[in-house]
């Protein structure tokens, strides 16, 4: 397979090159020749990717998201196919003005590993981490070779979006192996997280005495999402028949365009509920139906960006979720 090549112009905005045994000696340089910056960090942000088409919009999120939360932010793009093997290095400072003057700064270090195993993303991550702090990873590619026991076992908190993943069953199964084998880091995955503003709503649905009473009614759950949000969608269906203890016929809908969810229909003898969110709506309309009682309300949608889900996320960070919880239904529903 011939490694997809680099655009120089990405790379240029990834800062400062520097040769990776000088990046502490840059790092201080950086801070000195300011007295104006101030380096802030809370948390480790680890972005690795295998595309190199994904390297200018992760550096554009990795600034987005430290405008939030102060951390030491690196980027590691591996290119395993690639030859012969050559590692490349740069650092910049990600600054936001903080009481008019003065500006509070994250550190990103990126990283280009071509021909880049697993020693060598391990080696580059560990060995540039920010002291003790927690380290939060968003692995973007699937859970290749590179993503094994001795890197895992240092994450506190793993971020993926099982929607970019080329076969979701596979990665499910790796997933719920690593965490039966004893691999104890906090999932969040952003497929999830897009179906939050949705799974509020339709709380909202069923909220008042007439509808609760109609739910053991409900038969059908008909689900119409973005191409290539199967995974998104399928989390929501699990989440709403664990939450009714039952299972629904579930019926998908496939479009082209428009946001990820896009509508979500409950239906059964006399009872009906329906979430929708139209084009690049921000907010969305709930309907209920219980025979000849009717609600209409119109609810805020949720984020959308990657850098707002992500920025969801770390806000979140330590919190439980119901995510794992689902992972057997899911991955059912995958056979």
């Amino acid at each position: 397979m011939k490694a997809p090549s680099l655009n120089e112009s990405d790379l240029s905005r990834l800062g400062l090159e520097t040769p990776i045994p000088r990046i502490d000696r840059a790092l201080k340089d950086l801070w000195s020749t300011d007295e104006a910056k101030t380096r802030a960090s809370l948390i480790n942000l680890a972005i690795y990717t295998e595309d190199s088409s994904f390297l200018a919009a992760d550096n554009d999120l990795l600034e987005k998201v430290a405008a939030e939360h102060a951390c030491r932010a690196l980027l590691v793009l591996a290119l395993p196919e690639a030859q012969p093997p050559r590692a490349r290095a740069w650092i910049q400072a990600l600054c936001r003005p903080y009481q008019g003057k003065q500006a509070v700064c994250s550190e990103q270090l990126s990283f280009v590993l071509e021909g880049g195993n697993a020693a060598q993303v391990q080696n580059i991550v560990f060995a540039n981490l920010d002291s003790d702090l927690p380290l939060v990873v968003w692995w973007q590619a699937d859970l290749t070779t590179n993503f094994e026991e001795r890197f895992y076992s240092r994450i506190d908190t793993l971020i993926i979006d099982s929607s970019r993943w080329s076969d979701p069953a596979r990665q499910f199964d790796a997933l719920t192996r690593m965490r039966a084998e004893g691999a104890d880091f906090d999932v969040r995955d952003l497929a999830w997280t897009r179906s939050h503003f949705m799974r509020t709503a339709l709380a909202g649905c069923f909220q008042d005495a007439s509808a609760l009473q109609n739910l053991a009614k409900l038969r059908v759950m008909r689900i119409t999402h973005l191409k290539g949000q199967l995974t998104t969608a399928l989390l929501l269906a699990a989440w709403i028949n664990q939450r009714l203890q039952t299972t629904l016929k579930l019926e998908l809908v496939e479009k082209d365009s428009g946001p990820a969810l896009q509508s979500l229909v409950l239906e059964g003898e006399g009872v009906r509920g329906e979430v929708r969110r139209d084009c690049d709506s921000r907010f969305v309309h709930v309907c209920t139906t219980c025979g000849e009682h009717s609600h209409k309300e119109l609810l805020p949608a949720d984020v959308d960006s990657d850098a707002e889900l992500v920025n969801e996320q770390l806000s979140r960070f330590g919190g439980r979720t119901f995510y794992s919880s689902m992972l057997p239904a899911v991955r059912a529903m995958l056979n």
